[in-house]
């Protein structure tokens, strides 16, 4: 009992303090401004009557090796705040 113990404590201590998913710097209630500066990338304008607008954000995925990957964040805007997100990815074609 002892040793299970000692196995689950070490294995608590080295997880990471905060896991979590891959759309976690993004929050309900965020302004455009704030998304942009998080994002690092503009938003482009996809369709919504004004107050109701949705936005996109593409760029190059960071998936490790040689993968010809972009992402997009497809943004829900109601009020001028966020109220969902969507993240999309998509095989770049190869160029050989």
């Amino acid at each position: 009992m002892l040793r299970a113990v000692l196995i689950a404590a070490a294995l608590l201590a080295a997880a990471p303090a905060q896991a979590g998913s891959y759309n976690d710097p993004f929050a309900f209630g965020m302004t455009r401004e704030q998304v942009e500066q998080l994002a690092q990338a503009p938003l482009i304008y996809l369709s919504g009557p004004r107050g109701s607008e949705r936005y996109l954000i593409e760029r190059l995925s960071t998936v490790p090796g040689f993968y010809p990957v972009d992402t997009r964040i497809v943004l829900q805007f109601r009020r001028g705040r966020l109220t969902g997100w969507r993240r999309d990815w998509q095989m770049r074609p190869y160029w050989f």
